[in-house]
């Protein structure tokens, strides 16, 4: 096996991992990231949940607002709303669907 070829490899796999843009060849839009439905009792521990696997998946800037959008012109842009839309689908499909069908018709 070819060591420089396996360092390239490994150093790429940990810039993609490092990279808050990237997103896991598993992750996709239906992907459910807690336990439990938002219900509006439960908010606080759903939040709690939530943001914890947000942030195991290096995706809670995108919440929290410390990732922000490039702008629209730049070359990371696409990836940038690749990831964000995927973000808002993760918390879309834990909400009840009242809750789904009010955020859905604000925006």
């Amino acid at each position: 096996m070819d060591i420089n070829k396996t360092r390239l490899t490994s150093s790429k796999a940990t810039i993609e991992a490092l990279d808050p843009f990237s997103l896991h060849h598993s992750d996709h839009p239906g992907m459910v990231l807690v336990s439990k439905v938002l219900e509006g009792d439960n908010y606080s521990t759903w939040s709690r949940a939530m943001r914890i696997s947000l942030s195991a998946k290096d995706k809670i800037g995108f919440i929290t607002g410390s990732i922000k959008p490039p702008s629209s012109t730049d070359d990371s842009f696409p990836s940038w709303q690749h990831c964000n839309d995927m973000v808002i689908s993760w918390l879309l499909t834990l909400q009840e669907k009242r809750s789904l069908l009010t955020y859905i018709i604000l925006t």
